[in-house]
């Protein structure tokens, strides 16, 4: 005896699978030639020689960014006093400048720049003002940032550049005046 509708458990065609079906069977006919074609006889292109790629442009936050790590590296290479007060803060910048495209050659190529400063406590005040300028530029940056990326880039590095102000304000208080 035959059971009305097909065997049990058989689902009756849809209209929805008819749908799919006519769609499917010409793309996947067209992935099918297109992947033979791949498997093709003929040679492999030949190597085309590139000349290399010019040196490319450092942005002008990267070249802030290295500019701050030099200002630590002087600091610190004048008053080597600071550097367990310094250290951790040099170091984020560190990493702020690979975030923005920093090589190690760019580090190795870095010269420190010593402080305009008759003493420690004046050269931490010359930190802090650098500090405060980059907060300003990184977060002028992130504002005209196109892509959502940059913008979460610039705006944490211009929280930490401004997370510095106190902290050196800190290191500046435990510094003896000379």
């Amino acid at each position: 005896m035959e059971i009305p509708g097909g065997p049990i458990g058989a689902r009756p065609l849809a209209r929805r699978r008819v749908l799919l079906g006519a769609i499917a069977a010409p793309v996947l006919g067209a992935t099918a030639v297109a992947l033979g074609a791949c498997g093709s006889d003929e040679p492999p292109p030949e190597a085309v020689d590139v000349d290399p790629s010019p040196t490319v442009e450092k942005s002008e936050a990267l070249l802030d960014e290295l500019a701050l790590v030099g200002a630590y590296e002087g600091t610190l290479a004048i008053y080597p006093e600071l550097r367990g007060s310094l250290a951790g803060i040099t170091d984020q910048h560190r990493a702020h400048a690979r975030e923005l495209g920093a090589t190690e050659a760019d580090f190795t190529d870095l010269a420190p720049i010593p402080p305009k400063a008759a003493d420690a406590r004046e050269a931490i005040t010359n930190l802090i003002s650098r500090e405060r300028r980059a907060a300003e530029q990184r977060a002028q940056t992130a504002e005209q940032s196109e892509s959502a990326e940059q913008v979460r880039a610039f705006t944490f590095i211009a929280a930490s550049e401004s997370s510095h102000v106190p902290e050196l304000r800190d290191i500046r208080s435990g510094v003896s005046r000379s």
